[in-house]
């Protein structure tokens, strides 16, 4: 820092401060940190650095954060949001949405926290639209999400072919007419998400938590063996050569469905709809159908013959 002092350079000298304050955060004494972030921080407003300005108001406000002064934080924070925007600066942008949102928790304000992750969400929908196939995982990162984030989140018509998605809370999300084609999807909660028009070809969800969810798609080959689809909505859905093995499909509507050569062994489709849909080469082995609807007598011995069990009498 001498040096840079000696020969005049001001933005060397504010980075050697900035390091300075950096290593005493890193140190754990945020009160000498927040000293030189400050001295920083003066320094780049002088010379006009809206990007170290930007980085110094982001670590005062980590500093400050950690001293439990939410407050004086989220004044750094705001500030840092301003300038990441206006340099068009995502990464910053959606790591300091992040920082505002925890900030936010801690004085346990929610709907600020809240509105700060919807900013988040609206980010990642933009980047996944924009974005190539398999780049969920760099958008999460770059927009400061977790893949817990996405409860709720409109993700619809987003390109997520043949990504991993295993274990992802999408609960209640919108993902209408997204391509999820060959995505691994396996023990993710789906719960009352909306899927309706999406593309689930060759999809894995296997164990996922599907209850309640609109299915009215096409699912052709898709394995959604021992998931818990009671309640979903798949009327007219179309899963042939689809792997229901074990799945739980309680309550849930079939009605016009096309379950032509699905496996559907050991499955409950206890009060099921089936009304008017396709089982032809269906694998029924074990396959519960008590109180099941739409289904003709025809049908049911046919069924059973086939190894479908139905409650007695």
């Amino acid at each position: 820092m001498s040096v840079a002092k000696a020969i005049q350079d001001r933005k060397g000298e504010g980075n050697a401060l900035g390091n300075l304050g950096n290593a005493y955060q890193a140190m754990g004494d945020a009160t000498r940190a927040i000293d030189y972030q400050q001295q920083r921080l003066a320094i780049v407003q002088a010379i006009q650095d809206r990007s170290g300005e930007g980085q110094t108001l982001g670590n005062l406000g980590a500093a400050y954060y950690s001293l439990g002064d939410y407050t004086e934080a989220i004044a750094c924070f705001k500030q840092y949001l301003v300038i990441a925007r206006e340099l068009q600066d995502l990464k910053s942008e959606g790591q300091v949405l992040r920082s505002l949102r925890l900030a936010y928790v801690a004085l346990e304000d929610v709907k600020s926290a809240i509105e700060y992750q919807q900013q988040q969400l609206s980010m990642a929908r933009k980047l996944l639209l924009a974005a190539k196939a398999n780049d969920f995982t760099k958008v999460v990162k770059m927009v400061g999400l977790n893949p817990v984030d996405f409860a709720g989140a409109d993700l619809s018509g987003v390109n997520l072919k043949a990504t991993t998605l295993c274990g992802v809370n999408f609960s209640g999300a919108n993902l209408s007419f997204a391509d999820l084609s060959r995505a691994d999807l396996s023990g993710a909660d789906l719960s009352g998400a909306s899927l309706s028009n999406a593309n689930l070809r060759d999809a894995n969800l296997c164990g996922a938590d599907l209850k309640h969810a609109d299915l009215r798609t096409l699912m052709p080959r898709a394995n959604l063996s021992g998931a818990n689809l009671s309640g979903a909505n798949l009327c007219s859905a179309y899963l042939p050569s689809a792997n229901l093995s074990g799945a739980d499909l309680s309550g849930a509507g079939l009605r016009d469905a096309d379950l032509s050569g699905v496996d559907l062994r050991g499955a409950n489709l206890q009060s099921a709809d089936l009304s008017r849909a396709e089982l032809n080469n269906a694998k029924v082995e074990n396959a519960r159908f008590d109180k099941a609807l739409g289904l003709s007598e025809d049908m049911k011995r046919d069924l059973q013959r086939r190894g479908a069990i139905f409650e007695a009498g």
